[in-house]
């Protein structure tokens, strides 16, 4: 006994391709959520570097003005301690 079944070729390849296209397109969907998600993470890391400079730049204001103002406290401070032995001087035997 033979048992034959005929079918159409094309009519099998359409719906493999068809197949195959939709495979495709998930994949297609997966690597644009991907993309945005780096995309979302590369502006993270920008605005950090923005951040970071921006931090930079005021430290190295803070040295510049720590540098200005430290001659002036240390000379504050040697007047003030200079005037304090003056005036305990005259009490001295």
């Amino acid at each position: 006994m033979t048992i034959t079944i005929e079918t159409d070729l094309k009519e099998r390849l359409d719906k493999l391709d068809q197949k195959i296209d939709r495979q495709f397109a998930q994949v297609d969907r997966q690597f644009e959520k991907i993309d945005q998600k780096i995309d979302r993470m590369q502006e993270g890391i920008t605005k950090l570097q923005i951040g970071q400079a921006k931090i930079e730049g005021e430290i190295k204001a803070l040295d510049n003005k720590g540098s200005v103002i430290q001659p002036i406290i240390t000379g504050t401070t040697v007047a003030f301690v200079g005037g304090g032995l003056l005036a305990l001087y005259k009490y001295l035997p």
